[in-house]
């Protein structure tokens, strides 16, 4: 049964690291707008990745908030299932350090097609500029359930930039592999409803009090950086 177990990590790793190769050779298509909401300011857009049968997705927005307050959300573990669209289940399953974590999602779709499940790797950043991004991708080494149909594949990120106007930039960028076969009206929904509601509600949550506030080492580390080599700078 080890054996088994060794010889089925091993087989989806090198579909994850075949999956990640072939989408960075892939032909690109042009972005296409495909959805908008003009109250809440949210354009989504879709590209083709080569042969792929899930287009890739980035939805962008602006929200009147910190990009600490938003790294915040990103951060709450248990909030995961009220605003990321479609996720019923999202868990932490390893701390490796305080910008890099390993989660487990669980994608619900309609009946009767199955519910979709992912380990993912998530590591943030931030640049002396305060742009924080979050990048995210497939995990391969854990077993996979016999409730779900694995994702072998994602690649994706959170992109937050400050602006000068206490408005943040944020892009939510996707491409994956869905695993399994999904019927082409809930592909073409995936890539358009995910994006638009997750932005939403993100946009519902910012409303409020309850990521305001806090602050993170990462980020202060990346402005420290960048006043201590203007300071340099100066006294040359």
């Amino acid at each position: 049964m080890q054996v088994l177990v060794k010889s089925t990590f091993s087989l989806l790793s090198a579909a994850a690291l075949m999956f990640s190769s072939l989408t960075m050779a892939a032909e690109l298509g042009p972005w296409e707008q495909k959805a908008e909401d003009e109250d809440k300011n949210i354009q989504v857009f879709t590209r083709t990745v080569g042969d792929s049968p899930l287009r890739e997705f980035k939805g962008v927005t602006q929200i009147k908030a910190s990009v600490n307050d938003l790294v915040a959300l990103l951060k709450d573990v248990d909030a995961a299932t009220s605003w990321m669209h479609d996720v019923a289940d999202f868990k932490a399953i390893e701390k490796i350090s305080d910008t890099k974590n390993i989660y487990y999602m669980v994608n619900s779709t309609p009946w009767p097609v199955t519910d979709r499940d992912i380990y993912i790797n998530s590591e943030m950043t931030a640049d002396a500029n305060g742009v924080v991004t979050s990048n995210v991708t497939a995990n391969s080494e854990y077993e996979a359930s016999e409730d779900f149909v694995r994702m072998p594949a994602l690649k994706g990120s959170w992109k937050f930039t400050p602006k000068a106007d206490g408005m943040v930039d944020v892009v939510y960028q996707v491409h994956a592999n869905p695993g399994g076969s999904l019927p082409g009206w809930l592909v073409n929904a995936i890539v358009v409803d995910t994006p638009l509601n997750t932005l939403s509600n993100m946009h519902d949550i910012m409303q409020g009090e309850k990521y305001q506030g806090q602050t993170f080492a990462f980020i202060e580390e990346a402005s420290a950086a960048q006043t201590e080599t203007q300071q340099a700078a100066i006294t040359e």
